[in-house]
């Protein structure tokens, strides 16, 4: 039998590429994207750590509160090297005189010099915390001092792998049963666990729930770009994506602003997915994508969304086209051959269209180079946002500005990668990335502003790079598995995020240059290799396995 033939970018050229029904949609699909910057690093300041001290109980005789900082402080603990400060978690020995056994003289008494055997140091069991301060998992749970550093950083670690686990399996319920269903459920699930997070009661409550918070929202942000830059036709496709990725720096800004103001780990993490649990509303707002429902044969759903398309863009479907679409509805076909000019293939079911793609050996060396492409970018991208309150002034106000640093980045790639091309300018923008990570690692300390302007740069760069590379992507894999590579790609790429809390780890074992040493020799391998990937600028995103193999034919 003779399959009929349709051509999705067709379809919405007549119904209208980017109108008022693309722009509405793109607009509720920011908005779940805002809301998974709050999943993915909400962990960089409930994990923080916090301004605390020894207790002195021969000097701390208070019952009810103490004073931070008093002046016998620097007479009792002694200087850390590794933190340029006074310890915080160890202590002089008291000296074993009759004038230091009498608890009652020191409610009277300051402690002195004389008091302690500077000699002898212990550490410490109870602390003092400033008051007015922050409050993180520190507290709650007794994370204290460097023996347990390990239980913060693996925190943003454990995050990663939650999202690990999850892209791959997102991605096949999404090309199964569609992009809504995985953004509207991933985020209710997600903004769940993210309350309930904040009522943990231990440490390991919280870590549970911190795995399925990213488990959950893990698949939501590749489902809404692929879908955000499916709902619009070619010439716009930089446009909508780069619009859909700016939502993200700013959900990050405002999850600091919003610490910053709360200042109180269990609050904070209630107050930012609250508004999670409104998209369970969003089933009756956000349509199914027209090009899942096409290539996964839901014919009549994808008629009746067409005919509102174009109804709300004012356009009008011609007779032809709807007497085409009719036939596919009379007829009942389950699997509709897909046209790109003189191309035919027959659909497949996405099962049978993923094992055509694992027999490609083009297909599979393209997703392997784009795995460890995404691994890297995934490394210095989060390794950079994580450090950012290492630069020097307020951590608040360097979290959020390198987090807007991103906006303009983000404009800036509509410009480079229409002129550039896609593989030219992921090349240039990891080469650029590279070069400034190294910069950063031999530029003086005393040199604040240039620190920090490299430090943005950088940041900037990386960022470009990832933008281009979540819409490269997209465009070099099959509509009817899209969501499967694309998770498979991301997944590695998680592997990159979970290392980056940990790489503040090599500076006590290599040094502190070493983890912007890594940063840019990571960057320069992945930016030659990105060579190896086709050009897309200009060409029709594919929609079948062979489509995909053929971009990048010199006859293509």
């Amino acid at each position: 039998m003779t399959k009929k033939l349709i051509d999705i970018d067709r379809l919405l050229e007549e119904v209208g590429e980017f109108g008022k029904y693309q722009k509405k949609n793109i607009f509720y699909l920011g908005l779940s994207l805002l809301f998974t910057a709050s999943s993915t690093m909400s962990f960089v300041f409930t994990t923080g750590d916090m301004n605390y001290r020894c207790r002195i109980n021969e000097c701390d005789v208070s019952e009810t509160s103490f004073e931070y900082w008093p002046p016998w402080l620097n007479q009792s603990v002694p200087f850390d090297a590794d933190d340029h400060g006074l310890s915080k978690c160890s202590r002089y020995v008291l000296n074993n005189s009759p004038n230091n056994t009498n608890t009652t003289d020191r409610r009277v008494l300051q402690c002195d010099e004389s008091d302690f055997n500077r000699s002898s140091i212990v550490q410490c069991d109870e602390f003092v915390f400033e008051s007015g301060g922050e409050t993180t998992i520190v507290s709650a749970f007794n994370i204290f001092c460097k023996n347990n550093k390990w239980k913060l950083t693996i925190v943003g670690t454990l995050n990663n792998i939650g999202q690990f686990f999850s892209l791959p399996i997102s991605g096949f319920l999404s090309d199964k049963y569609g992009r809504k269903n995985i953004i509207i459920v991933g985020s209710v699930l997600a903004a769940t666990c993210g309350i309930l997070r904040g009522l943990s009661v231990n440490y390991t409550m919280f870590m549970v729930l911190e795995f399925l918070d990213a488990f959950f929202s893990g698949g939501v942000y590749s489902a809404t770009f692929i879908m955000g830059i499916g709902l619009v036709g070619g010439r716009h496709r930089v446009f909508a994506s780069t619009v859909l990725s700016a939502y993200y720096p700013i959900g990050e800004a405002l999850v600091g602003v919003l610490f910053w103001y709360v200042q109180d780990w269990r609050k904070f993490l209630i107050f930012v997915n609250l508004p999670g649990l409104g998209f369970a509303l969003a089933y009756t707002i956000i349509p199914e994508s027209v090009r899942w429902m096409i290539t996964a044969g839901k014919i009549n759903e994808a008629i009746e969304e067409l005919k509102y398309i174009a109804k709300y863009n004012g356009k009008k479907l011609s007779e032809e086209t709807l007497k085409k679409l009719e036939t596919f509805k009379s007829s009942n076909e389950k699997e509709i051959e897909i046209e790109e000019m003189t191309t035919r293939t027959t659909s497949c079911s996405s099962q049978q269209a993923f094992k055509r793609a694992m027999t490609s050996k083009r297909l599979i060396l393209r997703v392997i180079n784009c795995s460890f492409c995404w691994m890297i970018n995934t490394l210095i991208y989060y390794g950079l946002s994580m450090s950012s309150g290492s630069i020097v002034g307020n951590r608040y106000g360097n979290f959020i500005l390198c987090s807007l640093v991103e906006i303009p980045a983000l404009f800036l790639v509509i410009k480079i990668m229409n002129n550039c091309g896609r593989r030219e300018s992921q090349c240039a923008t990891l080469l650029v990335c590279s070069t400034l990570c190294i910069s950063i690692a031999f530029v003086p300390k005393h040199a604040v502003i240039l620190n920090v302007l490299l430090y943005l740069i950088g940041k900037f760069s990386i960022t470009i790079s990832f933008v281009i590379l979540y819409m490269y992507t997209a465009e070099m894999f099959p509509t009817e598995i899209r969501h499967s590579l694309f998770g498979i790609c991301s997944m590695f790429g998680r592997i990159g995020s979970m290392v980056a809390p940990q790489t503040p780890l090599l500076v006590t074992y290599f040094g502190e240059l070493s983890p912007l040493l890594l940063f840019s020799v990571s960057a320069l391998l992945s930016g030659l290799l990105a060579l190896l990937f086709p050009e897309t600028l200009n060409k029709k995103m594919p929609d079948t396995v062979l489509e995909a193999e053929q971009i990048g034919n010199s006859t293509s």
